[in-house]
């Protein structure tokens, strides 16, 4: 079955509604408005979580350019339950910058968008647009991103209009005149003033930017999906858990097209992704509709800047930055430190190593490395990113130059227990301490947790759930003190596993 809703984003006038493409068809449920039936919405939902991400009216507001870790993580959700998305295929994208991530439709960058706004700020801003019901029926978690509510394909067309209209708020309307039995007319339509802005329209136009831009969603759809339609025009996917629903929303300046694929009866279907099954539907609609012209462009608000930054870390390309790109930013967000991912070492090129004071002139190379955060450190060397060679990965084992923590080991989950008593279900805490340590205590969060005056350099904390940054504070004989480099774990009530690892 299929519905599709095409409606003007300057008016709210529904231009097309088709609920299903043979109502009398009793096999596909043809009766059924799927228009207007309630359905999971998959990732069309990841525009608005961004374009709330970049509100300039809160601090710290997204980019473009906002370098985000692609890479699987457990997050705790407001039931302190576990929750792990994956992208689509189980791929991890390692540094991403949020143009990509949208574009490509990347599932963990837009939890990570979502876990910086917060659930709620996320249901306010998409119930103005339109989408109220997902306050009452969603899953009310980071999963809410991905598709976890439900949405009607009308409204969720008028939730689009924003995007297309520079932020503003529409009603979708049906009627345009009534005339009574003498022929004279007794209503007429009239669209009321775009007043009600609902979005920054700097917000909507890079939203749009993105949502247009063919090169960025590649990496994901390819150089000729169905998106492309060959004039300008933005467009989103969605597919939910075992292909039940499959959906394309895109716009043009003048037009919101909206289409749903699926069974009526929710059951599921084989392999038919959002771009595969929605998306062949959308391109013969936008293209048919729109054959011969006029193509208009989207409209560039004022307060918009280009600035060329690093392509990895979204930052002003430092000396040593080898891939450099143009983005859009609202003024006054552009980026003011310079990437400093991409850094020189000097190396011996005999061994490998750091070079030493002792290394031989003759010996000694500059060679530059991209240097991730540490919780990606792991992710560049499985997929082959050479990593500098830091002393500490050549020294001998019974090293005792560097303060770490041996336990636990960094992003792990650990899971409390109902059936055992809450003092019970301890965690130790462990690290390895440099010579001439005289007493170590363990930071978590912040706040001191306990320590040991002595080798075994341990401590038991019990556990209570959140999510938690552990470091280790060694005191030296000298009186100095040392930090270990800081690791994050989570304690959840129970585990929640996630149904979205094949949205896109």
């Amino acid at each position: 079955n299929a519905a599709l809703v095409a409606l003007d984003p300057r008016t709210g006038e529904v231009l097309t509604l088709l609920g299903s493409p043979d109502y009398f068809d009793e096999a596909i449920d043809g009766a059924v408005n799927a228009a207007l039936a309630y359905r999971q919405p998959g990732s069309t939902l990841k525009p608005f979580t961004y374009a709330e991400a970049m509100n300039p009216a809160y601090p710290d507001p997204y980019t473009a350019a906002t370098m985000i870790l692609d890479i699987r993580r457990p997050f705790v959700t407001n039931k302190k339950e576990s929750f792990a998305p994956a992208n689509y295929g189980h791929v991890e994208h390692g540094p991403i910058l949020v143009r990509e991530a949208l574009a490509s439709s990347y599932n963990i960058p837009a939890v990570v968008a979502l876990e910086q706004i917060g659930v709620e700020r996320f249901l306010r801003f998409v119930s103005e647009l339109g989408l109220e019901n997902l306050r009452d029926n969603a899953q009310v978690d980071f999963s809410i991103t991905l598709g976890g509510g439900e949405v009607r394909l009308l409204d969720l067309a008028e939730a689009y209009a924003a995007l297309a209209n520079g932020g503003y708020d529409i009603e979708p309307h049906f009627i345009l005149s009534i005339t009574d039995a003498r022929g004279e007319q007794i209503y007429r339509y009239q669209a009321p003033p775009l007043e009600r802005r609902l979005l920054d329209e700097r917000v909507a136009f890079i939203i749009t930017d993105i949502l247009s831009d063919n090169r960025a969603r590649m990496p994901s759809f390819g150089e000729n999906s169905p998106l492309n339609v060959g004039f300008p025009a933005a467009a989103k996917t969605g597919t939910t858990t075992d292909y039940r629903d499959n959906w394309v929303m895109g716009y043009t300046p003048d037009l919101v097209v909206g289409v749903w694929v699926g069974n009526a009866d929710n059951a599921p279907m084989l392999d038919v992704s959002g771009v595969s099954g929605a998306g062949p539907v959308f391109n013969l609609f936008l293209r048919t509709v729109r054959r011969g012209g006029p193509h208009a462009e989207f409209a560039e608000p004022s307060g918009i800047t280009r600035l060329e930054v690093c392509r990895i870390s979204g930052l002003l390309p430092g000396e040593y930055c080898p891939q450099r790109i143009e983005e859009l930013f609202i003024r006054g967000s552009e980026p003011i430190e310079s990437d400093s991912f991409y850094r020189p070492f000097t190396v011996d090129r005999l061994t490998g190593r750091l070079a030493t004071s002792s290394t031989d002139p003759a010996n000694r190379r500059e060679q530059v490395f991209l240097v991730l955060p540490d919780e990606a450190r792991s992710w560049a060397l499985k997929v082959g990113i050479p990593q500098p060679p830091f002393a500490k990965q050549y020294l001998a084992a019974d090293n005792s130059d560097a303060l770490r923590i041996s336990s636990p080991d960094p992003y792990t989950v650990y899971e409390l227990s109902q059936q055992v008593p809450a003092e019970a279900q301890r965690l130790r805490l462990a690290a390895l301490a440099p010579a001439g340590t005289v007493s170590l205590r363990f930071l978590l969060n912040g706040e001191d947790v306990g320590g040991a005056e002595r080798a075994p350099w341990q401590a038991w904390w019990t556990l209570e759930a959140g999510q938690f940054t552990l470091v280790a504070q060694a005191t030296l004989s000298g009186g100095g003190q040392q930090l270990s480099p800081s690791i994050q774990f989570s304690v959840v009530e129970k585990q929640a596993l996630s149904a979205y690892d094949r949205e896109i």
